[in-house]
């Protein structure tokens, strides 16, 4: 048993560990042979933030649903 560097975090991992118990990253390769691959990347998928028009629609409901809000007590208490 040989400890290796995981590429991702730096952790020292065991070559026989199928991933990272820091980081979760994958050492081993899925296949048959019992080679430690290490430049193996995971697939990063980045989440667009919201735009403008959004936002600004988030905060427009927000602001019409308290305007209705003090509205009905207004009415209520009245």
């Amino acid at each position: 048993m040989a400890l290796i560097k995981c590429p991702e975090c730096g952790t020292e991992v065991s070559d026989k560990a199928e991933k990272c118990p820091k980081c979760a990253f994958p050492i081993k390769i899925e296949s048959n042979s019992s080679q430690v691959k290490n430049d193996i990347k995971p697939e990063v998928i980045v989440k667009p933030k919201e735009g403008c028009f959004l936002q600004t629609l988030n905060f427009g409901c927000a602001v019409i649903a308290l305007i209705i809000g003090i509205i009905v007590l207004v009415i209520i208490f009245s």
